[in-house]
C-alpha cells in the first residue's frame, strides 16, 4: 500500500497547481496531506476499484509476511539515514565548517533515538535544539519549505556544498514518513499508531530547513 504525504503534494502543487486530485484505489492519503488539499480547496476524488483488484488487495493484506517486510524496509531505510548523518557531518568537517558539522552530528543523535524508539517500541526523545523547544522550532520553520527549492543555481553559491548536503539529508528524511505509515497504519481506525515518530522526524526536517535558510543568508534566527 502506498501513502501520499503532505510533502509530496506540496512538491506536485508547486510544479503545477491543480484543483482536483485523484487518489488511486491502492493509495491512501495522510491527514496532513488531506488538510493541505482542504486548505487549497482542491477536490479529492477516490478512483473506483475493480472487483479483481479489490480481491487481489484483500489477499495481499492477509499475507503473513507483509508486516515483516514492511518493518524490514523501514528499518533498513532508517539505518541508511543514520549513516548519512555521519557522512554529512564528516563532509562538513573536512570542508572546514566545524560548527555546522557539530550541529548535524547533534541532530543525527536525535534521529538515533527515533530509530531506537521504533525498534524498542518506546516514545521518542523530546527534541530541544539551539535551546529552542519543539513549538519554537515549528514556529520559526513555518513556511520555510516554500523558499528552499534547491537547484543547480544554489550549488554555485558560497555555501553551495553545505546547501546540497543538507538538502540531500532533508530529502532522505522525507522518505521515513511513508515507510512508517506503511508499517504502522491502523486500517480500522484510519490512523498511524506511531504518529509520534512521524512528528519527531518532521521536527528534525524543520531544523534542517532552518540550517539551510541560514546557509542562504537568512538572518532572522542567526545566533
Amino acid at each position: 500500500m502506498k501513502f501520499i504525504t503532505e510533502m509530496e503534494l506540496r512538491d506536485l502543487y508547486k510544479t503545477e497547481p491543480f484543483t482536483t486530485y485523484v487518489l488511486e484505489p491502492d493509495v491512501k492519503i495522510t491527514p496532513g496531506a488531506r488538510q493541505f488539499l482542504v486548505d487549497r480547496r482542491v477536490t479529492l476524488v477516490q478512483a473506483a476499484c475493480s472487483d479483481s483488484k479489490q480481491s487481489l488487495s484483500d489477499d495481499s493484506n492477509q499475507e503473513p509476511g507483509r508486516e515483516n517486510w514492511c518493518t524490514l524496509r523501514l528499518r533498513r531505510r532508517m539505518d541508511c539515514i543514520e549513516s548519512l548523518f555521519l557522512l554529512m557531518a564528516a563532509e562538513l568537517l573536512h570542508a572546514g565548517d566545524t560548527a555546522l558539522s557539530e550541529e548535524v552530528m547533534a541532530l543525527g543523535k536525535y534521529f538515533q533515538h527515533v530509530r531506537k524508539a521504533e525498534r524498542e517500541q518506546l516514545a521518542p526523545e523530546v527534541i530541544r535544539f539551539w535551546d529552542w523547544s519543539a513549538e519554537e522550532i515549528k514556529e520559526r520553520s513555518n513556511k520555510l519549505e516554500n523558499y528552499l527549492d534547491i537547484s543547480e543555481f544554489h550549488v554555485g553559491l558560497e555555501n553551495g556544498k553545505e546547501l546540497a548536503l543538507l538538502n540531500h539529508l532533508r530529502a532522505s528524511l522525507r522518505e521515513v514518513e511513508p515507510a512508517l505509515l506503511e508499517t504502522y497504519w491502523n486500517e480500522a481506525e484510519q490512523v498511524c499508531s506511531r504518529q509520534d515518530l512521524i512528528d519527531t522526524v518532521n521536527l528534525i526536517i524543520n531544523i534542517l530547513c532552518i540550517m539551510m535558510w541560514k546557509c542562504l543568508g537568512g538572518k532572522e534566527w542567526k545566533r
